[in-house]
């Protein structure tokens, strides 16, 4: 029905629309439908539009009162409300697209195959009968003896035959062929060609043989790829390999091979190939495609036999270190690297090789010898991590907490004794560290260290650590803002004595290195065998061993703005018995109980604690 016009009938009604469209309008698929509108006054523009979407000028016509619409070979696209508008006025109808029944064109007839010719197969056929109106093709199929699949070969628009030939099926094998007739109402019933032909593609090289190069004792891979699945004969050395079984032997005791094929690829496998194998040419045959390659084998690659993983060493100072990695060839090159950097040889650093070890040694190793250390070759390396340290510290004194007493303006020493005479030792007070200035002095006198308070304040008290490695000396200073020297005596003492008495007076002191002056009514004394002046740790004594009535008088122990006053009174005898003494000597002395002080004899400038 293609190429019918359909015309539809106008109603006419007053108003600028004179003949409207139809409530609906029936087209078959593929009519030409043609719509027509008569206005009122002549020469004007309406619209048209479906669904409310405005159609194609090119569609539209109008001449005069008359204004038309074609859609030529409506489909069921073109089916819904058409409208004519005119300014307030329009008309409207509803086009529907009817579809025609076809049938199917008819299948081919007389189907043949003919195997005349090597790799090739001849088909043919007639065309259906009867002969489809519509245009119409003949669609090939192929399917391979075994398989349930059907796929296209052909798409031919003439009947008659044509030739199959071996390049258009993917893999040798048998194969079976059907036609139908395709045209644009569906596709025919599909007829079968009797029989099967056997076909092998023509293959082409796509990836070749390549020469190999193995190290001995390795398997060597031949690899090629074809244009087409098909089978093939190898050759080693002319001789063709067996492929009854997958894997074989060339000759008992000689070498094995496997070979392989998946898709398009052709593997060949030689294992463990030895140096007796190098030269060895290797061979590919199949129909349309001839190729080869060459076998080489190549010395054995050198790798590190110990130590395989990296090695962590720890070392103290002085000590011999010696380095040894172990390569699988006898006398094979390597070099050795610290942090990156190749090492030089030197007094302090030998690099020596014996067969398959090579050796680094460090004769007397130092702090600054640690690194990572590595002996490199052929693209291997073996890793040494080496840290070198220093022997620990040991303090040797003091062994316990010491505790030490000053006032102000002593010099306090603090001492420690460690067992090397190069250890670093920090000091600390009040858990910082001490830094050296006019008020601290650190000394370092071979295996001695001492912190050195000169002229110490109460502010200088505190906890002071000695730290030597991981060992601590621990010291407590207590510092007294003391108000007086004199201990003893506290108030006047008044003494009476007989002549030729010996008469000792006594003043103790706060500290043992306080120098006194002794003076008799004002003036000072000078020592004589008749008048001794002794001086014992903190206790400072004036002896008459034989006193005279002379000596009868005001003596004081002077120090700074402080003293002590003894007024000594002598007679020829005792006026009252109860001055009676049967002790010969007439002594003033001190009874204090005795105290352990941590002084040493230093002056007063140097003092250091320690034990009595």
């Amino acid at each position: 029905m293609r190429g019918r016009v359909r015309t539809v009938a106008n109603v006419t009604v007053k108003g600028p629309i004179l003949k409207r469209l139809p409530r609906k309008l029936d087209v078959l698929e593929g009519e030409n439908a043609v719509l027509l509108v008569e206005t009122l006054e002549a020469g004007v523009e309406g619209r048209w539009s479906r669904d409310g979407e405005e159609l194609p000028v090119i569609c539209q016509s109008s001449s005069g009162h008359m204004h038309a619409l074609v859609l030529p070979g409506v489909t069921r696209e073109d089916a819904g409300e058409v409208t004519f508008s005119l300014g307030n006025s329009r008309t409207t109808t509803l086009l529907r697209v009817k579809c025609v029944k076809h049938s199917p064109p008819g299948p081919p007839v007389s189907a043949e195959m003919f195997k005349g010719h090597k790799n090739t197969v001849l088909l043919t056929w007639k065309p259906p009968d009867p002969a489809p109106e519509t245009p119409f093709i003949y669609r090939l199929e192929r399917q391979e003896v075994g398989s349930e699949d059907w796929i296209q070969c052909f798409s031919i628009e003439k009947a008659g035959a044509v030739e199959v030939p071996g390049d258009c099926v993917p893999s040798e094998g048998d194969y079976r062929f059907r036609i139908c007739t395709v045209s644009g109402h569906g596709r025919s019933p599909h007829v079968v060609f009797h029989g099967s032909a056997h076909l092998v593609p023509t293959a082409r090289l796509v990836a070749g043989l390549e020469d190999v190069q193995v190290y001995d004792g390795e398997d060597a891979v031949f690899s090629l790829d074809l244009s087409t699945i098909i089978q093939g004969t190898w050759f080693l050395n002319g001789e063709e390999l067996k492929s009854n079984e997958p894997e074989g032997q060339v000759e008992p005791g000689a070498l094995r091979y496997r070979m392989e094929q998946k898709g398009l690829q052709h593997r060949l496998i030689l294992h463990a190939v030895k140096h007796q194998d190098s030269g060895a040419l290797v061979g590919f045959s199949c129909p349309g495609v001839q190729d080869s390659a060459a076998l080489t084998i190549q010395e054995s690659p050198v790798h590190i036999l110990s130590p395989q993983d990296k090695v962590s060493l720890t070392f103290t100072t002085s000590d011999r270190v010696v380095l040894t990695c172990e390569l699988s060839r006898v006398d094979f090159p390597a070099t050795w690297y610290k942090d990156g950097q190749k090492v030089e040889e030197s007094e302090l650093l030998v690099v020596k090789m014996d067969g398959r070890k090579h050796r680094l040694i460090l004769p007397e190793a130092k702090v600054q010898d640690s690194g990572e250390f590595e002996c490199r070759t052929e693209g291997v390396s073996a890793f040494f991590g080496v840290t070198v340290q220093d022997p620990p510290v040991h303090i040797v004194e003091p062994r316990e907490h010491v505790f030490v007493h000053a006032i102000t303006s002593e010099c306090v020493m603090l001492a420690c004794e460690v067992d090397r005479e190069d250890a670093p030792v920090c000091w600390y007070k009040d858990g910082q560290e001490v830094e050296e200035s006019d008020f601290v002095v650190l000394e370092n006198e071979g295996p001695h260290r001492r912190l050195v308070l000169p002229a110490t304040q109460p502010s200088d008290g505190g906890e002071f650590q000695c730290v030597a490695g991981d060992e601590r000396a621990y010291f407590t200073v207590t510092i007294t803002d003391v108000s007086s020297w004199i201990v003893y005596p506290s108030g006047k003492v008044y003494v009476a004595a007989v002549r030729l008495e010996r008469v000792v007076l006594t003043c103790e002191l706060c500290r043992p290195w306080a120098e006194v002056r002794w003076t008799k009514d004002g003036e000072e004394v000078v020592e004589s065998p008749a008048l001794l002046l002794q001086k014992e740790d903190t206790v400072r004594r004036l002896v008459l061993p034989a006193v005279q009535l002379e000596d009868s008088g005001e003596y004081l122990c002077e120090i700074d703005d402080e003293s002590a006053s003894f007024t000594l009174t002598v007679t020829e005898s005792y006026q009252s018995q109860d001055s009676s003494n049967n002790n010969p000597e007439l002594c003033v002395l001190l009874k204090k109980p005795k105290t352990r002080r941590l002084w040493s004899r230093f002056p007063p400038w140097r003092r250091t604690a320690g034990t009595e």
